[in-house]
């Protein structure tokens, strides 16, 4: 008998990227793997607002919308909740590791910094940095 040498195929996160950047081998849209695929789903999550996806009214946070809100302390609370529910019901790949979030009311703009572990099986600790501002 023949001996079959089987093995489970890794799993590699993969997604395309939504700058629409070409893929200058193929000509076709690049695409992101592994870290870089979950970077930009978290970002994609994050920035897109509650009942803006068809089908989904719950997909997305609400972090936007604080920026016409008086922001302080207790706002900042409100906005680190609100990421920590978003990831944890729609990104199942990330175990956040820590959360800064920092207001400037002088710019109507929240810095957030998340750190997080990107699960099996990558197993790879990684932060993300972005600026939510409102657009004039």
């Amino acid at each position: 008998m023949a001996d079959l040498n089987i093995r489970a195929r890794d799993r590699i996160y993969s997604d395309m990227d939504f700058a629409f950047r070409e893929n200058p081998v193929t000509g076709d849209v690049a695409i992101k793997k592994d870290v870089e695929a979950v970077k930009q789903s978290v970002l994609n999550i994050l920035l897109t607002n509650r009942g803006e996806k068809p089908f989904d009214p719950s997909f997305g946070s609400g972090i936007r919308s604080y920026l016409f809100e008086n922001i302080d302390a207790v706002t900042e609370t409100l906005i680190r909740e609100d990421i920590v529910f978003s990831l944890n019901n729609f990104e199942p790949r990330v175990v956040i590791e820590d959360l800064s979030v920092t207001a400037k009311p002088d710019n109507n703009s929240v810095d957030i910094s998340l750190t997080v572990e990107i699960v099996n099986p990558v197993n790879v600790v990684t932060t993300i940095e972005f600026t939510v501002e409102r657009l004039r």
